[in-house]
């Protein structure tokens, strides 16, 4: 019995396989009608790449459909692998939908929820309707947010179609309404490279990035970033991967590599480890950079002359940072001291292949994205399934006002500017918009759109 399965990676690479050998032969009799032939497939292909496949039951039931044969052949320790096909639509969220992320939170002497902004995509429906990072919303559609309908709201917050949202203003330690902000679906590519910083106290110059995703096609950026910090002359960096929701390996290793001098050509990045049919795989920076589907970095001359020359590197994340972002926090470890602020990441050590079947005609319309690999530093770091503790536990999100972002009112940064220059400093650049000044809160949240982004965003992706 021979198989076909089409591996799409990040960029696209063809590869086809012939699949199932005779220790993997399926059962007789087995099911030769539509819904067999499907779920045959699906198995014949999780046998071969699957990072659990020797737990995949024996005998599994051919009769399901194939979104509940899929999950009867994952092991109880996959959070990750999924499936998709022609009537299951791609999950949605707020950020995609209409261009922000938010937080739900429990204040006191309220007794409802209150919306807060946390982060705006440029340019999206959000950000046209004028909504910032820090401002406040009370109702969605005209109804308050309480623990009853939070379900809800947020479904209507991650799906497409027209919401109303209505303002809040915390006045005379009273929460009041505002006006109503209609939002239709927005959402508008940005480039990855957010904010470029510098701060300055004496002579001591401290770099500051605020990177949202590992795009390809913004490497060029990420490159023309550390060019001018190399020419700033910076001794310090803060690399803010908060809401970092990965993207390609190649991607991280040309950061990995500006971070850092140590990490040259032959150095081992990364180490993927899959089951017995993939085997334990070492991959040098340089092999690794050789993947990139973009010219900006592929090869490790062109990152030398932007290269830091640092000895530490202070890393903000939270549980919205996840996938290739956790891949450079684990794997830079092993050339030089790694400060992580904020709050534990996502806890995806793992990485994928998208699967769909490259047959003529083609008799599968479904795509699979197994767990493959399990993902190592050079010195065999991994296993943060749990997710990559900080140093310095902070929530961005657990006092008002937020900070904006590169601030240093922001939590996060001012701790990092705290540790390069002491107490008291602040550093706020000029241009960056903060939300309306008010006493400061303690508040609990309850939800966060970023780590719901988070929890569903793909595994990292190998190209081989």
């Amino acid at each position: 019995m021979r198989s076909l399965v089409f591996i799409t990676l990040f960029p696209v690479l063809l590869v086809l396989f012939t699949s199932c050998s005779k220790n993997d032969a399926l059962p007789d009799p087995y099911p030769t009608d539509s819904l067999g032939k499907i779920n045959r497939w699906m198995l014949d292909s999780m046998r071969r790449f699957y990072y659990w496949n020797e737990q995949i039951p024996a005998k599994p039931d051919h009769s399901l459909s194939p979104e509940l044969f899929f999950k009867s052949l994952l092991s109880s320790s996959d959070r990750f692998s999924h499936i998709s096909g022609p009537n299951v639509p791609p999950a949605t969220n707020s950020y995609f939908s209409f261009g922000f992320h938010y937080a739900m939170l429990q204040v006191p002497g309220y007794d409802h929820y209150i919306g807060v902004v946390t982060f705006v995509n440029v340019n999206g429906a959000a950000d046209r309707a004028g909504l910032k990072r820090g401002g406040y919303f009370m109702k969605v559609n005209g109804r308050q947010i309480d623990a009853q309908n939070l379900s809800e709201i947020n479904r209507q917050l991650n799906e497409k179609g027209t919401i109303t949202l209505t303002a809040a203003i915390f006045n005379n330690n009273a929460w009041e309404p505002g006006a109503d902000i209609p939002l239709s679906p927005g959402y508008s590519r940005e480039n990855p490279v957010y904010y470029t910083r510098i701060f300055t106290k004496g002579s001591t110059k401290t770099g500051y990035l605020y990177y949202t995703s590992f795009d390809e096609s913004f490497d060029g950026s990420l490159l023309d970033a550390f060019r001018k910090f190399k020419e700033a002359g910076i001794s310090e960096l803060v690399l803010d991967l908060r809401y970092n929701a990965g993207g390609s390996v190649a991607s991280s290793a040309k950061l990995a590599a500006l971070v850092t001098h140590k990490l040259n050509a032959g150095e081992v990045y990364a180490i993927y480890e899959g089951n017995r049919n993939e085997g334990r795989r070492t991959r040098t920076l340089q092999a690794v950079l050789n993947t990139s589907a973009s010219a900006a970095g592929r090869q490790y001359s062109d990152l030398q002359p932007n290269q830091l020359q640092l000895s530490r590197v202070f890393v903000l994340t939270t549980k919205a940072t996840v996938s290739a972002a956790e891949l450079v926090v684990n794997n830079l470890k092993p050339f030089l001291s790694m400060v992580q602020i904020g709050e534990a990441t996502a806890g995806k050590d793992e990485a994928s292949f998208t699967i769909t079947d490259q047959r003529t005609p083609r008799q599968v319309d479904w795509t699979l994205q197994p767990i493959v690999y399990k993902l190592f530093n050079k010195n065999s770091e991994g296993g943060y399934s749990a997710g990559l503790v900080p140093q310095y536990a902070l929530s961005e999100a657990g006092v008002l006002p937020l900070g904006a972002i590169g601030d240093g009112n922001d939590v996060l940064t001012a701790k990092a500017l705290e540790i390069i220059y002491g107490p008291g400093f602040t550093g706020t650049p000029t241009d960056l918009r903060t939300a309306p000044p008010h006493r400061r809160i303690q508040v609990k949240p309850v939800y966060e759109s970023a780590t719901e982004q988070a929890a569903r965003s793909a595994p990292v992706s190998i190209v081989q």
